[in-house]
């Protein structure tokens, strides 16, 4: 595989339903403003439906913060897909994969501390659908993160190896 231009996705044919969203965040990855870039892919039984690549809108302090943000986009996007999903009368177990524990904690954990007051509320909203469980939110290992491929500049063997499990062919 020289490149991708001749690529495209490949949807066959399954009899079960899933949707896994994987997200992920640079750290103030932009040199100019310090922002930070949000992406995420969304799979539909293990094939590529949806993607995101976007600056944050105002600087992360930190790590956590940057990948929070990124979850928030996530849960967006999870919220538009269900009621699509409702008009078509149809119930799919969705799972959102984040590689940053932090993250992770401050999603499913309600107490708010000195290193997170911060972070601005609206970025929230994951934490509320977890509760109302819309979705459940799995760790995932950075190396298997598919959202990396939105987020950052990937060395030609895992660019490689992410565009063949997004299924392109």
């Amino acid at each position: 595989m020289t490149g991708t231009r001749n690529l495209g996705l490949f949807y066959p044919y399954t009899t079960t339903n899933a949707i896994d969203v994987y997200v992920d965040a640079d750290f103030a990855g932009c040199h100019d403003t310090r922002r930070s870039t949000s992406g995420y892919i969304v799979l539909f039984n293990n094939c590529c439906v949806s993607w995101l690549s976007k600056k944050q809108a105002s600087v992360a302090k930190s790590t956590t913060e940057a990948e929070f943000v990124a979850m928030s986009y996530g849960t967006r996007h999870i919220r538009w897909l269900l009621k699509g999903l409702a008009d078509l009368r149809l119930h799919v177990p969705i799972a959102m994969h984040a590689d940053n524990t932090g993250a992770n904690f401050l999603a499913v954990n309600p107490q708010i501390n000195v290193r997170t007051k911060h972070i601005a509320v609206d970025f929230f909203i994951t934490r509320e659908a977890l509760e109302d469980n819309l979705f459940v939110l799995l760790k995932v290992e950075s190396v298997n993160n598919l959202a990396d491929i939105c987020t950052k500049i990937l060395a030609k063997p895992a660019h490689q190896r992410m565009v063949t499990l997004l299924g392109c062919r």
